[in-house]
């Protein structure tokens, strides 16, 4: 085998690698939450999977209930976990008050975060 072959084998089988190594780097990216988000989930579960779509791909059962994967183009998340911890409330009579603790505000939005959709 020439040099030039061998390059080209080589180079090929560089690319190939870092191809593999990226693909299955940012599945595993998409598909695990962080110990934070998986409390927001958890929380998201409890209190607002009757009404809202909480994942990805969901519809939300309560017509008018946004889906949570596109919240951050409703609302700015960072002033939301101020909404949270102050006490939720919104325009519609379904929708019960929430208060979040601290922690509790983080992980929910850790997990919105998460989830939504370009």
């Amino acid at each position: 085998m020439n040099k030039a072959a061998f390059n080209r084998m080589a180079a090929t089988r560089l690319i190939a690698g870092l191809l593999l190594l990226a693909s299955s780097s940012r599945c595993g990216w998409t598909d695990e939450l962080s110990p934070l988000a998986q409390r927001g989930e958890d929380l998201a579960k409890f209190m607002c999977v009757t009404c809202h779509a909480i994942g990805r791909a969901d519809a939300s059962p309560h017509p008018g209930a946004p889906p949570f994967r596109s919240l951050d183009r409703r609302l700015d998340l960072d002033t939301f976990m101020a909404r949270l911890r102050q006490g939720l409330t919104s325009g519609h009579p379904d929708m019960p008050t929430f208060r979040f603790s601290r922690e509790d505000a983080r992980a929910f939005i850790a997990y919105l975060r998460s989830i939504q959709t370009p």
